[in-house]
Order: structure tokens, then sequence, then C-alpha cells
């Protein structure tokens, strides 16, 4: 687990990208499958880094996004996971 200060800028820049992958009005079930599969890693990436702490640091970037429906999938998606297991 890493304990910065702030959203390590290769993991802030990783969520941005997924971020601006939001499904089209065309399509959109399509892109909603894959936008679900982008929010799983990201959520996944949040564990790795932020242990205990990525639900909290999941609703900051929400927070941060009150308009990202992918924010939004992050955080249902680690509180889904409940929290992680020792040595995980």
């Amino acid at each position: 687990m890493h304990d910065e200060g702030g959203t390590p800028d290769k993991l802030q820049a990783m969520l941005d990208v997924i971020a601006r992958s939001e499904p089209s009005s065309a399509g959109g079930s399509a892109d909603f499958g894959r936008l679900r599969a982008d929010a799983a890693k990201a959520a996944g990436v949040l564990i790795e880094y932020y242990g205990d702490a990525a639900l909290e640091r999941a609703k900051l970037i929400e927070l941060r996004s009150p308009h990202s429906h992918f924010a939004r999938m992050v955080t249902a998606e680690i509180g889904r996971r409940g929290k992680p297991r020792p040595g995980s």
C-alpha cells in the first residue's frame, strides 16, 4: 500500500483517461460494459494503492468530479468488494 498525500500522478492520469471514456448516447450499452470493466480495474488500482483507505479515496475523487458517472461506478465497485483481505 502506498501512503502518499494525494493521488499519485500515474494513478490520477489513468483515472482521468478512463473517466473521459464515458458511454456516448449512441451504442451506450456496449460502451457501458467496457466502462463497467474499466471501473472494476480502477477500483482494483485504488485498493492496491490505498488498501483500507481506498473507499475514502474513491469518494474524494467522486467529490472532485460530481458529474462523473464513472467516479460513482468506481466508488460503488469498491463498496461492493468490501474491506481488502490481509495480505492482498
